[in-house]
C-alpha cells in the first residue's frame, strides 16, 4: 500500500469536539485525534472541519495550530457553535452526550479542495456526513483527492446507531475500514451478511479492514493475508488511572502510517496495538507520547520521516 507521487499531507475530514470530562475539556472528535495523532508523529496533517466563532472555537484553533495543523482546514461558522461532548467514565469506559455544532456543516471550500489536491491519505468517520450539507461537501471532498490518495474510514457507530444507506456508501468509499467488535454486529445485522470482514472485503472491495477487540487486541484482513495480535496491557502513566477514550483513534493513525509505508500487516499490527495501549493508559483522546514510544513505533513501521513537507496554502 506504499504511495508515489508529490502529495505531501495527511488529511483528516470531520468533527471537531471539545471532550468535557468531569476534570475538565480536552481536544476530541475522533477525526480531530486522528489528526493530532498524525502530526504528533512527525507528518503535516490537516484536520478539515468547523469551529463556531465563540470562545471554545478561539481555544480550539489556537491548540490544534499550536499542535502544528494547518490553519487552513479550521473553518468558522458564523451561527453555530463550536462542537462539544459531555464524557462520563464508569471504570475507565466511557459514556458520551453528543452536542449539536458547527462540525455538521463543514463546506469543502476552495482552501479545503486545495489541501484534498495535496493528500497522500485521507480519513473520515460518519458523524458529519449525517447532515445534508456535511454530505454533500464530503462528496466534493472525495471527488477533490488525488487517484493515488488511500482512503481511511472509522464509522464509530456509537450506541449501535447507524443511517443504512449512509453508511453503506461511505464504507464503499473507503480502501481500509477500521471497526471494533460491537460495530461489527451491528454491520452483520444491518446489512443481513454473516461476517463483517469477509462482507466488507467481498462485496464492498474493501482492501483491508481492520477490527479492535479492546482488551484482546485486535485482526487485520485482506483479501489474502490475516494476522490477529493480542495487544498489550495499557500503559498506565496517569497518575488517576486510564481511560479508553481516543484508543482506536491512535489505532487509526497508525494504520495510515503503515500503509504509507508499505509496512508489512504484522508489523502494522504490533505497533498499532501498542499505541493504542499507550493512550488507554492516559486520561484523554490524545496524550503525549514520549519520544522512546515514537522512536520505537517508527522503526516498528520502517518508517522514513522527512519526505512530508508543509502543505501549501
Amino acid at each position: 500500500m506504499a504511495m508515489n507521487g508529490q502529495s505531501s499531507v495527511l488529511v483528516s475530514w470531520g468533527e471537531f469536539l471539545w471532550d468535557m470530562f468531569p476534570s475538565g475539556a480536552c481536544l476530541g472528535g475522533a477525526p480531530a485525534n486522528v489528526a493530532l495523532h498524525l502530526v504528533k508523529s512527525g507528518h503535516a496533517t490537516a484536520l478539515i472541519t468547523r469551529l463556531g466563532r465563540d470562545e471554545l472555537g478561539d481555544k480550539a484553533t489556537f491548540a490544534l495550530t499550536q499542535a502544528g495543523l494547518h490553519p487552513a482546514g479550521l473553518q468558522v461558522d458564523e451561527q453555530l457553535p463550536t462542537g462539544k461532548v459531555d464524557i462520563t467514565l464508569v471504570r475507565g469506559e466511557p459514556s458520551y452526550t453528543l452536542h449539536p455544532g458547527a462540525w455538521r456543516e463543514i463546506q469543502c471550500d476552495d482552501a479545503a479542495v486545495k489541501l484534498l489536491g495535496q493528500a497522500r491519505a485521507f480519513c473520515y468517520g460518519s458523524l458529519s456526513q449525517e447532515s445534508e450539507t456535511g454530505l454533500t461537501s464530503f462528496r466534493r471532498a472525495l471527488r477533490a483527492l488525488p487517484d493515488n490518495a488511500v482512503r481511511f474510514f472509522d464509522p464509530n457507530l456509537r450506541g449501535g446507531r447507524i443511517a443504512p444507506a449512509l453508511v453503506r456508501e461511505l464504507l464503499a468509499a473507503a480502501d481500509i475500514v477500521k471497526i471494533n467488535d460491537d460495530e461489527a454486529q451491528v454491520l452483520e445485522r444491518c446489512y443481513k451478511c454473516d461476517n463483517a470482514t469477509i462482507w466488507l472485503l467481498e462485496e464492498l472491495q474493501v482492501k483491508l479492514v481492520a477490527q479492535t477487540h479492546g482488551a484482546s487486541g485486535a485482526t487485520l484482513t485482506t483479501a489474502n493475508e490475516e494476522v490477529h495480535h493480542a495487544g498489550f496491557a495499557a500503559g498506565n502513566g496517569s497518575e488517576d488511572g486510564g481511560d479508553s477514550v481516543g484508543a482506536g483513534d491512535a489505532f487509526t493513525s497508525i494504520l495510515i502510517r503503515a500503509a504509507l509505508a508499505n509496512t508489512s500487516l504484522t508489523d502494522t499490527i504490533v505497533a498499532a496495538n501498542l499505541y493504542a495501549s499507550f493512550v488507554a493508559g492516559q486520561r484523554g483522546a490524545t496524550p503525549i507520547p514520549p519520544g522512546s514510544l515514537l522512536r520505537e513505533i517508527r522503526e516498528q513501521l520502517g518508517e522514513e520521516l522527512g519526505k512530508d513537507t508543509q502543505p501549501s496554502g
